[in-house]
């Protein structure tokens, strides 16, 4: 349903395209983000639990079931990310992502800058495309590989480094939600303000003038 509910987004605002270093065009993005809540409201409803309840052992990183969740990953892990202390938690970003052959994310120190912790499902099986592993670099200066096989769902901190090995053949397919603290946005985008008035989608308001006065029409 993921895959439709993309084309239907991406239909109404489009994609974003960017290259990371390899191929242009070679990874695509569409951000469903608050439509999902509209277009999948069940899916959205365990994604939302969260800023509500999955175990894993502390300091894992393992693929997780989506039916548990970020909370008890969290404390498990000891990671205290989402405690009490946080002033709101919502969901930032839903994103689509499309990466093809020569796309990738060969950057060894990529974080997810701003939020708190992040969810990778993979919709793709892993016959239909070659290389795309997810790694992380770890303390000691070793990337570690991660399994990532369809309907997967990884669970880690958004300050975490990580990583893609480029696509050699075939196309990879990925789900990825984030949580931050701050309110929740309608961005066509990636929103990059927790608080306050949002830019991303500003658009100044179209101004009717009559002599030396104007007024603006919303």
């Amino acid at each position: 349903e993921l895959h439709s509910v993309a084309a239907r987004v991406r239909a109404e605002i489009g994609e974003v395209e960017r290259a990371n270093g390899l191929k242009k065009g070679s990874w695509k993005t569409v951000f469903i983000n608050h439509r999902l809540q509209h277009m999948m409201p069940g899916f959205y409803g365990k994604l939302n639990s969260a800023c509500a309840r999955t175990t894993v052992r502390p300091h894992s990183f393992v693929p997780i079931s989506l039916a548990a969740a970020f909370h008890e990953v969290d404390e498990a892990s000891g990671w205290g990310l989402l405690d009490d202390r946080r002033a709101q938690l919502n969901l930032r970003v839903a994103e689509y992502h499309v990466v093809e052959e020569q796309g990738g994310l060969p950057i060894p120190k990529h974080i997810d800058y701003g939020s708190l912790m992040t969810l990778d499902i993979m919709l793709s099986h892993t016959s239909e495309f070659e290389g795309g592993i997810f790694q992380t670099l770890e303390a000691d200066g070793s990337f570690a590989s991660h399994p990532f096989e369809r309907g997967d769902a990884l669970i880690f901190q958004s300050h975490k480094y990580h990583s893609i090995s480029p696509v050699t053949w075939g196309r990879r397919n990925v789900f990825i939600a984030e949580i931050w603290e701050g309110l929740a946005r309608r961005c066509p985008r990636r929103c990059t303000e927790p608080w306050g008035a949002c830019y991303c989608a500003f658009r100044p308001p179209e101004l009717v003038y009559r002599h030396d006065r104007y007024m603006e029409r919303r």
